[in-house]
């Protein structure tokens, strides 16, 4: 065989390895309807490959975060005595789609993640809890793949 097809048939082998999770984390992500009867090992599996992925397709750590504090906000507010308010949940939907929107190719994989995420943590504070921990999952795995400020 010669070696420009050798070469491309490597290339097709490496191009199907690092395929990107993403499709496959969304619907493990789907198969839930409440985040809060995903297991642990379950979220630090999802958020150690989207982490990975997110660090190879160019994502900064900052965007991670920024979208990080915004959920830790809610949370604090829900723990000074706030009831739980699902709303306020789903409504951090549009303020990942603005992030995508600004930055297409790099956030728009996060939020199609988290999106389902969001759907299955909005009607408990237990499923709430879960989404804040795949969150820091995938902001600590992007960290130990190399992910830079």
């Amino acid at each position: 065989m010669p070696e420009y097809r050798q070469h491309h048939r490597h290339q097709q082998g490496q191009q199907q390895t690092q395929q990107s999770p993403v499709a496959e984390m969304k619907e493990k992500i789907k198969r839930y309807q409440q985040l809060k009867a995903m297991p642990a090992e379950e979220i630090v599996s999802i958020a150690d490959r989207i982490g990975a992925h997110l660090k190879n397709i160019g994502l900064k750590t900052t965007q991670i975060r920024k979208f990080l504090d915004g959920i830790r906000k809610i949370d604090t507010q829900f723990n000074r005595g706030k009831s739980f308010n699902k709303d306020t949940v789903i409504l951090l939907k549009p303020k990942l789609a603005y992030a995508a929107g600004r930055q297409e190719r790099t956030v728009k994989p996060l939020m199609e993640v988290l999106d389902p995420a969001i759907d299955a943590a909005k009607d408990s504070y237990e499923s709430f809890k879960k989404l804040l921990a795949l969150i820091e999952g995938i902001v600590a795995y992007h960290k130990y793949y190399g992910g830079g400020d």
